[in-house]
C-alpha cells in the first residue's frame, strides 16, 4: 500500500514536478452520437490493425419508424462513423470486444431471442473486417439471466468467456461463468465457480498456457466477497485462485496484461489499482480513498507504451481525494459533486501517479474505455446524458524524453513472413536488452533469449510455434537506450 505523509509528499511532488513537469493531455475534440436515440453507451474501445477504433456498444431506438440497435461501430481518430453493426438478437449489448489478428472483430454481451422465449442470454458475435456479421450464437439456460463480460481469443482460434450464469431478477446474483468455444463459436466447455450470491467473472486473459479470471464472489475456498484472480487450464480445470481480504464487497472493474507477465487490475467501486505477477500475488496496490457517498468508479485500465498504465472512470468528489495525505496527487479545484465527470488518471509502471483529466461539463459524462493511439495521445468515451460520446487527448506536455541513439536500430524480414522471421539490431554500447513478441491485443506471445550483449548488431530468429495464428505482431526492443518497434505479419 502506497501512502506518505502530507509534508513529505508535498516535498517529493515538487521535486518530481520540477525534473518531470509532467502535464496532463490537452482535449483536441469531443463528439457526441445517436442524441436523439433512446440510449447509446460505448462500452469498450479497441484499435484496429488501421488505427480506427472498433466500438462494443449499446445503442438503440425503439421509437417508430426506425426500431434499431446496434452492438459494435468503426470509428476513425477523427471521430467519423465508418460502419454500424446491428443486432442479431432483440436488446443486444456488447461488454466486451477484440480486434483479432486477421482483421475480423468479435464482442461479448447479453441479448434476448423473443423467437424462443428466452430470458437473457450470453451473446457472441463474429464481425468481418468489412463490417458484415460472421456468425452469432446465443447461449442461454431457461429462466435465468446470462451475460458476457470478457473475452479472449485462444491459440486454436477459439475463444473463451467470462460472465455470469444462473442469474435471477434485475441483480447480478448467479455464479461465475467461464465459456471455451471454437473459432465458429461451438462450446467446448463451460465451468461455472462460486455460490449463489453475486459472483461473475468480470475480465479475461489468455497467458502462460492459463486462462486468468478477474472476478467477484466467493465459494468454499476463497470466501472473501470481493475482486479475485481465478486460474483454469485450456480444458476448463481450475488451477488455483487468489483471496484479498482487503477488497471484501469490492466489485471488479478491468484487467491487462502487465509488461512484466503478471496482471494490473481496477476496481469499479471504490477503486483501487493492483499490480501482481503472473500468480497472482500482489506486487504493489495503490489505494484511492473515497467518502461513503462518493460515486467514483473505475472501469477500465490499459498499458501504455511506456508499460505504465492508464485508467477511466468517473467522479463526482474530486477535492476530497485531493486533499487527502493517503493519495499522491496535486491539489485539484473543488468539485461541487452535482456531476459525475468522466476521468483519466495515469500511473507509471510502480504504480506511482504521474497526472489526471476530470472532464467537468456540468452535465454527466462516463468515461467507460479508453486506448491509447500508436502515435501518442488517448481517445476515451462511454456516455454523456445517454447519448454516446468519445473524447480525443494529446500526447502529454513537458516530459523530458532524452533523443534516442542514432546507433540503436531495429529491423525485421522478411516482412511478410511464413516461416521464420529475421530479427536484427544495433546497440552503442554493451546493455542488458529484451527482445519480445506481441500480438496486437498487447498479449505477449514470445520473449526471446537476449540478456546481456556486447555492442554491435546482433540477430534473432522467431519461428512461431504451431499454435500461434496468421496476423499482424509487434516486435519490440527495450533497452537502457530506449524501446523500439517494428510490426511485422506472419502468413499461413
Amino acid at each position: 500500500m502506497k501512502s506518505l505523509s502530507g509534508k513529505l509528499f508535498f516535498l517529493l511532488l515538487v521535486l518530481v514536478s520540477t525534473t518531470l513537469a509532467i502535464d496532463p493531455p490537452v482535449k483536441l475534440w469531443e463528439k457526441w452520437y445517436y442524441t436523439s436515440w433512446d440510449v447509446a453507451f460505448f462500452r469498450d474501445i479497441e484499435i484496429t490493425l488501421s488505427g480506427d477504433l472498433f466500438i462494443g456498444c449499446l445503442i438503440y431506438d425503439y421509437t417508430p419508424p426506425i426500431r434499431e440497435n446496434f452492438v459494435a461501430l468503426l470509428i476513425d481518430q477523427d471521430g467519423n462513423v465508418i460502419w454500424e453493426v446491428p443486432h442479431a438478437y432483440d436488446g443486444a449489448q456488447s461488454y466486451d470486444g477484440l480486434v483479432l489478428s486477421d482483421g475480423s472483430y468479435i464482442v461479448t454481451g447479453s441479448a434476448t431471442d423473443y423467437s424462443s422465449s428466452s430470458t437473457i442470454g450470453l451473446y457472441i458475435h463474429k464481425i468481418a473486417s468489412d463490417g458484415s456479421t460472421e456468425w452469432t450464437k446465443l447461449y442461454d439456460y431457461p429462466d435465468t439471466k446470462e451475460a458476457g463480460y470478457g473475452i479472449t481469443c485462444l491459440p486454436d482460434g477459439g475463444f473463451a468467456v467470462c460472465g455470469r450464469v444462473n442469474g435471477t431478477g434485475s441483480s447480478t446474483a448467479g455464479q461465475a461463468w467461464l465459456l471455451r468455444t471454437d473459432a465458429y463459436g461451438d462450446t467446448l466447455w463451460t465451468e461455472t465457480w462460486g455460490t449463489s450470491i453475486e459472483n461473475y467473472g468480470k475480465s479475461i486473459l489468455f497467458n502462460n498456457d492459463e486462462l486468468v479470471v478477474l472476478a467477484k464472489g466467493e465459494d468454499d475456498t476463497l470466501i472473501t466477497q470481493g475482486t479475485h484472480l481465478l486460474f483454469y487450464d485450456l480444458d476448463g480445470n481450475y488451477l488455483r485462485g487468489t483471496d484479498y481480504p482487503e477488497l471484501l464487497y469490492i466489485l471488479p472493474g478491468d484487467m491487462c496484461q502487465a509488461s512484466d507477465g503478471g496482471y494490473t487490475f481496477v476496481t469499479e467501486k471504490y477503486p483501487s489499482i493492483t499490480h501482481t505477477d503472473s500468480y497472482g500475488e500482489i506486487l504493489w496496490r495503490y489505494s484511492i480513498p473515497v467518502q461513503p457517498t462518493d460515486t467514483r468508479k473505475g472501469y477500465c485500465v490499459r498499458r501504455t507504451m511506456d508499460s505504465g498504465y492508464i485508467f477511466s472512470g468517473w467522479t463526482g468528489y474530486w477535492q476530497w481525494w485531493a486533499d487527502s495525505e493517503e493519495f499522491n496527487a496535486p491539489v485539484a479545484e473543488a468539485d461541487t459533486g452535482s456531476t459525475e465527470d468522466g476521468w483519466l488518471v495515469k500511473f507509471n509502471s510502480e504504480g506511482d501517479y504521474l497526472w489526471h483529466v476530470q472532464h467537468e461539463t456540468g452535465t454527466d459524462n462516463h468515461f467507460y474505455s479508453v486506448v491509447q493511439l500508436p502515435q501518442g495521445g488517448y481517445i476515451t468515451g462511454g456516455t454523456w446524458a445517454g447519448s454516446g460520446y468519445l473524447v480525443r487527448y494529446a500526447p502529454e506536455t513537458g516530459i523530458e524524453v532524452e533523443e534516442p541513439l542514432s546507433s540503436v536500430t531495429l529491423d525485421v524480414s522478411p516482412n511478410p513472413f511464413s516461416a521464420s522471421l529475421s530479427i536484427s539490431c544495433s546497440i552503442p554500447e554493451p546493455a542488458l536488452i529484451e527482445l519480445s513478441i506481441y500480438d496486437l491485443s498487447g498479449r505477449l506471445v514470445e520473449s526471446l533469449p537476449c540478456g546481456s550483449v556486447s555492442e554491435g548488431e546482433h540477430s534473432l530468429v522467431w519461428a512461431p510455434a504451431v499454435s500461434v495464428p496468421a496476423g499482424c505482431y509487434m516486435v519490440r526492443l527495450s533497452s537502457p537506450f530506449g524501446s523500439f518497434s517494428e510490426r511485422c505479419v506472419f502468413l499461413k
